[in-house]
């Protein structure tokens, strides 16, 4: 009987210690998915953060484009009045040349008109 006491004594021991092994690997089981559960939360929130920047990104993309299309009209009419400008001032500096050019001619008459006349009466 002694025998039989130490036997079930071992196995006794035996089961407590493989009671030991399940009860820790249910601990680390159960740390392991409240560590998932966390990550989990953790990443659902960062997405849903991203969700409603890009939706913020959207709308001022949005405001952008709007304000581009309604500003559009104003651009266009100042390129033509630029061009228009631009040949004004080509149209004045030519004018100003010939301006010039009409002046010197006038003054080379002046400057010659005794010989002028005497030119044109001599023929």
């Amino acid at each position: 009987m002694a025998e039989t006491d130490q036997i079930t004594n071992l196995i006794l021991q035996r089961m407590d210690q493989l009671q030991n092994s399940i009860d820790n690997v249910d601990r680390r089981m159960v740390t392991s998915e409240d560590r998932a559960s966390a990550s989990r939360r953790s990443m659902h929130r960062r997405q849903e953060e991203q969700g409603q920047k890009l939706v913020a990104i959207e709308h001022r993309l949005g405001s952008v484009e709007k304000s581009v299309s309604d500003a559009a009209p104003t651009l266009e009419d100042y390129a033509m009045t630029k061009a228009k400008v631009e040949g004004a001032g080509a149209l004045g500096r030519f004018l100003w040349t010939l301006g010039g050019v009409l002046l010197a001619i006038a003054l080379w008459i002046v400057a010659r008109w005794d010989g002028l006349i005497a030119w044109l009466t001599s023929r």
